[in-house]
């Protein structure tokens, strides 16, 4: 697995670890402050029970009236427990039910149900209320709560990582290519130097390699120029100055002096060195792609014809939305497209690539 690749599924899972931990503590803070709220009505209606029962005591028909108080809570599903003086009055309390402290959750036929004790009075005198009452809803709540945030989380999961893994694969990508591309002069130079070592061998063949080895350095040179620019644009390092295009355009046919040049324009705004390596890479794959190299400029738009081999129309799509050939179908005339759409972007312009048996290939810049 490329080491972009790994990078990326590092810091995915690292994001999926403290996003799931922060939609489950969102979750678990907001069904404990339910389940207060719940626990202090609880409490407040075995209180207003006892104030009740309290009424009661003592009179004629109040062990009536309680009983029938406690059938009318038991049809609600709510469960009282009223004693008074060791003599229980009412008694609706599931059995096997134990509850722990004056304030308890406990379950019952697989729900839960909040219970509440509360005792009033001294010695034989002693009054004790026990409500028992359903809280199953805050439970199923909470579930719907948490598939709520699990739908969210996963919503947010893909959204972010598909945003991450392009964010990374930009970075990462231009950074790759440029190293296949420095691998080659190495190569030779490292061959070429070992040519040299050996000692046995002409004068002519000693200047032949040296030769190769300028030609290579050379090329390394341009290659590492190319990465410096990427990182000028990665940290949007950009002046912006005035270009005379005759002599923009001269410095490009001292390059490539086989280009024919018609200028009607007098001067470009914008980053000296990123405007040459826009122009240069250009016009590099249109000289390697045709032997006839035409450059208009006139009414700010520069045109770079070629006469060579018409890109196909899969590659001219990859081309106009700024993609990169796949490496097996680029035949090494994609070259640096991404980096001069990127400088393109910054400037403010556009581009794009027309294709045809009989005309050619033509890319426009529209200043």
């Amino acid at each position: 697995m490329q080491l972009w690749k790994k990078n990326y599924l590092a810091a995915y899972i690292l994001f999926l670890v403290i996003l799931n931990l922060s939609l489950l503590l969102l979750s678990t803070m907001g069904f404990k402050n339910d389940l207060e709220t719940r626990m202090d009505e609880v409490i407040k209606r075995q209180q207003q029970l006892a104030y009740t029962v309290e009424g009661l005591n003592g009179t004629e028909d109040g062990e009536d009236k309680l009983r029938y108080l406690g059938q009318g809570y038991y049809r609600s599903r709510i469960f009282i427990n009223v004693s008074h003086g060791g003599k229980t009055i009412v008694n609706h309390l599931p059995t096997g039910v134990g509850i722990s402290g004056n304030a308890d959750i406990v379950k019952y036929k697989g729900e839960r149900y909040a219970a509440v004790i509360g005792r009033a009075g001294n010695g034989d005198e002693i009054c004790e209320v026990v409500y028992m009452e359903n809280i199953q809803d805050l439970y199923r709540a909470q579930n719907r709560r948490l598939f709520s945030f699990l739908a969210t989380g996963l919503l947010l999961e893909a959204v972010i990582g598909t945003m991450l893994y392009m964010t990374m694969k930009k970075i990462y990508m231009p950074v790759n290519n440029i190293a296949h591309e420095l691998r080659n002069p190495l190569t030779v130079l490292q061959g070429y130097g070992q040519y040299i070592q050996m000692g046995n061998i002409t004068e002519e063949d000693r200047f032949f390699a040296g030769e190769q080895i300028v030609k290579e350095a050379g090329s390394l040179r341009e290659t590492v120029d190319r990465l410096l620019v990427m990182g000028n644009l990665r940290e949007g390092n950009v002046k912006y100055q005035r270009l005379d295009v005759q002599e923009l355009f001269a410095e490009m046919k001292k390059l490539y002096p086989g280009i024919h040049v018609e200028n009607h324009m007098d001067a470009i705004e914008g980053d000296a060195s990123l405007v040459r390596c826009l122009f240069k890479n250009l016009l590099g794959n249109a000289v390697k792609a045709g032997s006839h190299v035409t450059v208009t400029a006139s009414d700010n738009c520069v045109s770079i014809w070629n006469d060579g081999k018409y890109i196909e129309k899969q590659k001219l799509n990859y081309l106009n939305r700024n993609h990169e050939f796949p490496r097996a179908k680029a035949e090494r005339n994609g070259y640096g497209i991404g980096l001069c759409y990127e400088i393109v972007k910054l400037h403010g312009w556009k581009m794009d690539y027309a294709s045809s048996e009989e005309k050619g290939t033509t890319v426009k810049i529209r200043i």
